[in-house]
């Protein structure tokens, strides 16, 4: 019977166990069926934003575009680590911009209307962004017919990869319109009255005089106060947010066993270009000498005085062709240089041009139209007619392709070199990224001298002896180096100066001294207080860390601060020691008298400066001498510099009175000129943001 009893009891919980081990066998089937674990998704957040999870493929997508962009800027093919954290950060900033706002823009229903988003792309108003996509890089000029065709040949890409990349640039202008009439909105609210205005018209204007006594804190010897670590501990406590930290940090130490270059290392470099230099007074082919041999390779080019590297500038110009200069030490390489050339080449250039683009990338058709045309030409038909008729350039060709004058690197490279180098009068026809161009060149003048210098060069890099020393040598010492303790000890012994890397965050990029440091950031957080790394290969330098310190976020521990809050706490006993010492003084002379000092006078004072001239910045005294009463006795003030007992003497108000309605519109401008940043900071800190970016960067 009891049995039965408490079988029935229990049957709830077996019931519960049954379905819980249904689930997980579930879960656990699906897993295996798909050849991933369940728990992968969560593995794979790189962020979730105001409740949004953003996977790491998500993130990547936003951050490629700006990758590239900062490549194309650059001029760039890679980005180094610093400007990829870079990127990283600032499509980290899009997205939390993007998403936080997402909600409040919902919540106040702005919307971008249809009529709106076709002005902004094809009307009166083009966003800038168009503006700049679509504006003819050697004229200038925007071209709405262009943004027409564009639109037009959007679907002629069979991947749909053109139609996907402009329909999210229109979302993106589309998002920003929303944004700007957000805050705008807001803007529309501020407002300063005025009132507002006149105290600030007289916290500018209005002057004090005052006299007043100064004790000083440097009066008072630190041995003469005691602080307890009770008196600490209070003051953290009433001070809570002036020692608040957003998210965690971590200190560690860290050794460095450098692996630059060795004297040896320098002498083997100079050793090759020594070689080099005699094989290339000897070589028939500069340039293909220069391809083969040279670290920084580049294509032989005639450059004018002023523009060649300042060790060959000069010696280079008085020179002959076919001198040989170096072997020579230029930055971290040694190097050797040829005089190819030199001619004389115009410093600007006048020419005009037809403009043939491929039409859908037939480079073919492009080629055989502007062949026609040269051949026209050639045969007596008006060039500027037939630039007008046919040219692509609208910039130009309205003006029979006339370019007007032009120096040296406004054009593209063959569009340039065809001008600078070619005859006056000749037709010539070269190619470049924008199409066939049929080039006439009208003028050149101002012809000076130009060189031509080949260069061969060898940076000066750590062999491979110099590198397995250093590593050696870390290996060592961490091999001792197993312990906080011995970690110290082992440094100390062998004579290895520590270095701190002190409150670093998670998603740090940089610690001074330290080439991409992402790694040690990334164990740093890992490891629990005293951990000793292991040796992290900085390229140049290996790096052996030991973890000293966790701070989490929320109120810094008294620890963290102590030094700080021991020189605050120090300044708070030592005013109550000077305020008793001019207690019950009635009279700025007795206060004087008192603390064995001096009235001094202090003229020209204002409540926006908040200065005592010549004595310090004393916001907190100067507020207090704008409250009182003229001819009134100060209580005893406490300062920045020390203890003052105040008195003012004159109020004196300004003789010209400024405009409110000026002043009113000014600061109405200031505030509104603070809305975007500092409405976005408070969205942000609302919103709950959980960054993972230091898993996967």
């Amino acid at each position: 019977m009891e049995i039965m009893t408490t079988l029935r009891n229990r049957a709830g919980i077996f019931m519960v166990a049954a379905i819980v081990l249904a689930i997980a066998a579930f879960l656990i089937s699906d897993a295996v069926q798909s050849g991933q674990p369940f728990m992968q998704a969560s593995q794979n957040e790189i962020a979730e934003i105001s409740g949004k999870t953003i996977s790491y493929q998500e993130f990547d997508e936003r951050l490629q575009p700006v990758a590239e962009n900062l490549k194309n800027q650059m001029n760039a093919s890679t980005l180094d680590a610093s400007m990829m954290g870079y990127a990283v950060d600032q499509a980290w900033n899009q997205m939390v911009s993007e998403i936080v706002l997402k909600k409040q823009l919902e919540k106040s229903g702005v919307v971008v209307g249809g009529e709106e988003l076709f002005d902004m792309v094809q009307g009166n108003n083009v966003h800038p962004e168009v503006r700049r996509a679509f504006t003819n890089p050697q004229t200038g000029v925007f071209n709405p017919q262009e943004v027409m065709r564009f639109l037009q040949t959007l679907d002629e890409d069979e991947t749909g990869e053109r139609r996907k990349q402009w329909l999210a640039f229109e979302k993106s202008i589309d998002d920003q319109r929303k944004q700007q009439k957000y805050f705008n909105l807001i803007k529309g609210g501020m407002y300063i009255t005025k009132v507002q205005a006149q105290e600030d018209i007289a916290s500018k204007a209005k002057t004090a005089t005052m006299q007043y006594v100064l004790l000083d804190y440097a009066s008072v010897s630190d041995s003469a106060v005691k602080i307890t670590e009770s008196d600490l501990e209070a003051y953290l406590a009433a001070n809570k947010n002036k020692y608040k930290q957003k998210e965690e940090q971590r200190t560690f130490e860290y050794v460095i066993f450098d692996a630059s270059p060795s004297a040896a290392d320098s002498a083997d470099a100079k050793l090759y270009i020594e070689e080099k230099a005699a094989e290339l007074s000897t070589t028939t082919d500069d340039s293909l000498f220069v391809a083969l041999n040279a670290e920084t390779k580049t294509s032989l080019a005639f450059s004018k005085k002023g523009t060649l590297s300042p060790m060959l500038d000069t010696v280079m110009n008085s020179k002959s062709v076919g001198y040989i200069y170096g072997p020579y030490k230029e930055g971290n390489a040694y190097k050797v240089a040829k005089l190819v050339a030199v001619k004389s080449l115009p410093d600007s250039v006048k020419a005009r041009h037809i403009l043939i683009k491929p039409v859908n990338g037939d480079a073919a058709a492009a080629k055989t139209k502007a062949d026609s045309l040269v051949k026209s030409i050639k045969a007596g038909a008006n060039f500027a007619d037939v630039a007008k008729q046919n040219s692509e350039d609208p910039g130009s060709g309205a003006k029979g392709g006339d370019l007007g004058y032009f120096s040296s690197g406004m054009m593209v490279k063959p569009f340039e070199d065809a001008c600078f180098n070619g005859k006056i009068g000749e037709i010539q026809l070269v190619q470049s990224q924008f199409g066939y161009h049929i080039i006439q060149v009208q003028d050149q003048k101002n012809f000076q001298k130009n060189m031509k210098v080949a260069v061969i060069d060898r940076t000066i890099t750590p062999s491979d002896k110099t590198i397995q020393l250093a590593f050696a040598k870390a290996n060592g010492f961490l091999a001792k180096a197993t312990s906080e303790e011995t970690f110290n000890a082992t440094a100390t012994t062998e004579k290895l100066s520590k270095r701190v890397a002190e409150n670093i965050s998670e998603n740090d990029k940089f610690i001074a001294g330290l080439d991409n440091p992402r790694e040690i950031i990334r164990w740093a957080f890992k490891a629990e207080k005293g951990d000793v790394s292991t040796l992290f290969d900085l390229g140049s330098s290996f790096i052996a860390a030991q973890l000293t310190a966790i701070q989490p976020s929320g109120t810094k521990e008294l620890a963290q601060v102590k030094s700080e809050i021991e020189a605050a706490v120090r300044v708070e006993k030592k005013a109550e020691l000077l305020k008793s010492k001019v207690e019950g003084a009635t009279t700025l002379e007795q206060a004087a008298q008192k603390a064995n000092a001096k009235v001094d006078t202090a003229s020209n004072v204002t409540f926006a400066s908040a200065v005592i001239p010549g004595v310090a910045r004393e916001p907190k005294v100067i507020g207090a001498a704008f409250a009182l009463k003229k001819g009134t006795v100060s209580q005893p003030l406490k300062g920045d510099r020390g203890v003052y007992v105040i008195k003012v003497t004159d109020f004196i108000e300004p003789t010209i009175k400024q405009d409110v309605l000026i002043t009113k519109a000014q600061l109405t401008s200031i505030a509104k000129s603070r809305v975007d940043g500092e409405v976005f900071e408070a969205l942000k800190d609302k919103a709950e943001i959980k960054d993972n970016r230091a898993k996967f960067y």
